[in-house]
Order: C-alpha cells, then sequence, then structure tokens
C-alpha cells in the first residue's frame, strides 16, 4: 500500500480552520471544546501517522518498531541494518523509514514533514535501477584496503568493495540536518569499521558523504553553501550510486555519473547531482537542456569520431560539460541497447578491474591496488564486444535525431 504524502505546514494550517467550523456546526450533545480537541487529535494523529516518528524508531509502511525490538522475521538485511545505525538515530532524534520492497532505509529527522515524499522517491529510483537491469547477481570480491583519507576525492569509491559482505547488503542515506549531524553519524560511522586505520579527520565542509562498505550515504539538507540543488535528487542520485556500489565496486568515473544521471532524468526529465568538489556545471543547459546540447553539436559534425574518447575522459576533478553531456548520452544508447545485458557489461567491468588491481610481490604474496580501473581500451572492448565496434556511429546516430529528456533515444 503507498504511504500518502505528508501534509505541508501551510495545508495543514488551513485544514484546522475547516474542521472547527464542521464541528462547530453539527449537532452533537457532546460539549464543542471536545469535539475540537478530538478533531486535534485526530489530526496529529494524522501527520504522525504520515510523517512522525520515534528517535530510533524503524518504520515500514505503517508498521513501528523500536530499533532494539524488531521482530525476528525480518530480512536480516534490515536487521543488521537498524542495529548498526538505530542506537544513532536515538541518540540524535532521528527515525529510520524502510522502503515497501525492504531494499533501503532512510535516515530523517524525527519530525521531518518531507520524510515520507524522500521515501518515495527512493521506491522510485529502485523500480527505475531494476528497469534498467543495473543490479548484478554476484558481488564484487575485491577486499578493502585498510587506509582511507577523507580528503582525497577518489577514496570515496576506492575502498571497502564489499568482498567480505553480502550482495544484499541493505544501502543507508541519511539526510542530516547540519553540519554537527552530519560530523556526528560519520563518527558513528567509523565506529562500524574499527579495523579500519582512519589516517584523516572528517572535514567540516564535507556537505555529502558516500561509502561502499557501510553501504552508505549521508547528505546536509540545511544550512549549506549550495545554490542549486534539488533534495529529490540527491536522494535519487546517492541511492542509485549506492547500488552500483554494492553490485560492481569501483566503476569509471563516466559510467558511474552516466548511469546515476540516467536515473535522474527518467524520474525527473532533468539532472542536479554533480560529481566533484571543485566545480559547478552552473549554465543555461546545465539541468534539463543537455539532449538538445548533444543534437546541436552532432549536427554540427562537432561529434564524429570523439564520442567515446570525450565521454570516458569524464573525471570528477575538472569538470567538462561537453564530456559530462557526452557520458550521460552516451550511458543513455548502451543502456536502451543492451536492455538486460547491461549488468553483464558492468560485471565484465568488474572482473577486468579485480584482475588488474591485483599486485604480485616478487616473494610471491599479493595485495590490492585500490585505485586501479579498466584502460580506456579495455573499456572500449567490452561495450564493442556487446554492442559492435560501431556502437559509436549508433550513439551518433541518436544524437542527430535528439535523445529524449529521459536520456532514451527516440
Amino acid at each position: 500500500m503507498e504511504t500518502p504524502n505528508p501534509y505541508t505546514a501551510m495545508e495543514y494550517l488551513n485544514r484546522v480552520p475547516r474542521v472547527r467550523v464542521a464541528l462547530a456546526t453539527r449537532p452533537s450533545k457532546a460539549p464543542l471544546y471536545v469535539l475540537i480537541f478530538t478533531a486535534l487529535l485526530m489530526l496529529a494523529g494524522s501527520a504522525s501517522a504520515q510523517g512522525y516518528a520515534k528517535a530510533g524508531e524503524l518504520r515500514h509502511e505503517r508498521k513501528r518498531w523500536a530499533h532494539d525490538e524488531l521482530p525476528a522475521e525480518l530480512p536480516s538485511r534490515v536487521l543488521d541494518a537498524a542495529s548498526a545505525w538505530g542506537p544513532w538515530a536515538e541518540e540524535q532524534g532521528y527515525a529510520l523509514l524502510l522502503d515497501e520492497s525492504m531494499q533501503a532505509i532512510i535516515i530523517v529527522e524525527r519530525r521531518d514533514r518531507t520524510a515520507m515524499k524522500q521515501l518515495k522517491v527512493a521506491e522510485e529510483t529502485l523500480e527505475i535501477i531494476s528497469e534498467l537491469s543495473l543490479i548484478s547477481e554476484s558481488s564484487p570480491t575485491t577486499p578493502s584496503t585498510k587506509h582511507l583519507t577523507l580528503d582525497d576525492a577518489e577514496s570515496e569509491s576506492s575502498w571497502g568493495s564489499a568482498g567480505e559482505t553480502d550482495k544484499d547488503r541493505l544501502p543507508v542515506i541519511a539526510l542530516v540536518h547540519d553540519q554537527e549531524a552530519l560530523k556526528s553519524i560519520l563518527k558513528h560511522w567509523m565506529k562500524l569499521r574499527p579495523e579500519l586505520e582512519w589516517d584523516s579527520k572528517v572535514r567540516e565542509n564535507h556537505i555529502s558523504f558516500i561509502s561502499p562498505d557501510p553501504l552508505f550515504a549521508a547528505l546536509v539538507t540545511r544550512d549549506t553553501s549550495r545554490n542549486e540543488w534539488d533534495l529529490n535528487h540527491e536522494t535519487a542520485a546517492l541511492l542509485t550510486r549506492l547500488m552500483l556500489k554494492r553490485s560492481y565496486g569501483k566503476l569509471p568515473a563516466w559510467i558511474e555519473a552516466g548511469l546515476t544521471w540516467q536515473v535522474e532524468t527518467r524520474l525527473f526529465n532533468s539532472i542536479w547531482h554533480f560529481f566533484g568538489r571543485k566545480a559547478r556545471f552552473i549554465s543555461s543547459a546545465s539541468h534539463s537542456g543537455w539532449e538538445k546540447e548533444l543534437r546541436s553539436m552532432a549536427r554540427a559534425h562537432e561529434l564524429d569520431g570523439d564520442i567515446f574518447y570525450s565521454a570516458s575522459s569524464f573525471t570528477t576533478e575538472e569538470w567538462s560539460m561537453r564530456n559530462a553531456q557526452l557520458a550521460w548520452g552516451l550511458m543513455g544508447v548502451i543502456s536502451e541497447s543492451l536492455g538486460d545485458r547491461l549488468s553483464d557489461c558492468l560485471s565484465a567491468l568488474r572482473e577486468l578491474r579485480e584482475a588488474g588491481s591485483r599486485v604480485l610481490r616478487k616473494d610471491g604474496s599479493w595485495n590490492y591496488d585500490t585505485s586501479y580501473l579498466p584502460p580506456i581500451q579495455q573499456q572500449f572492448s567490452v561495450i564493442a564486444d556487446l554492442m559492435g565496434e560501431d556502437f559509436e556511429e549508433q550513439a551518433l546516430k541518436s544524437m542527430k535525431r535528439g535523445l529524449k529528456r529521459s536520456g532514451e533515444s527516440r
């Protein structure tokens, strides 16, 4: 059963006087103040059912449990996640919302009126992820490193690729209200992995954070310096990235970004999630005009023979609108062409990364280079094996016709 969206503050205030008028004119033997009090209790109960929860509580549809009193029949992935994050939520005044299919948890402020909207976004995101066949049936096997530096932008996707955990791990997204709450939850997150050797303090200017193991992301929703962002988009994008990391570990930046933006545009017909920390993609076409930009460049022969190279050159370190648009457009063509074989493509890249990242020492032992990614030529070959050597030409034709705002080919 779909949970209705919560009232906005204005809808709630506007609703109270109408109830009072109706009760004041209704014949009854009960005193008017009793009826009014009853009505207000009903309204409060309705608001609570839709958005409010107790601190540390896990909610699933209309069921509620204390995080330390969960029924044993819940899936183990849910029990594990609630056990890990419930204590922090209870202490800090947050609640855990479990989506209908029990595939993700959203941590929200206990009295957050937008909470149920974000839960709905998560459920819709999981549907799109399933439609695009992004979820793999097997897990990556690369062990995690023993070091992590949060100040290194590459570290967020280069460690803990789930070698010793189940592929059904539950992604958790914490929507925290300010920097202090973010700092608090990241400290708790560190305690969940005490075996790691932390060699850097969490920077206070972080506004978001994502980690593959535990499968967790956090986002500051208030008091940020961001001028252009959208909470719905952030929830969808972070969940998509977590699901990709769960199934495939570290992917080339252009593929992770391209697929994340594909999910965004299929949900919202626009793009707001930004990859990187040193720039902002603010321009006339930054959010919903990418398909027009690509069509114009393709028809002007500016993309001839350059689609894969530019797309695969996308990096989070230095923003390039052209490379970002091509990463989005090319992954749209690839995902539509491959259909349910898309997971085969991503799994092949994962296997190449695992094989190439193994470093053999002189004594015969080995370890993993967690920064390793398959070379661009290998990435090209994986796609060509599934789509044909002319996949760039296929993409060019689609871009000349004009992609839909959802990222799909016309």
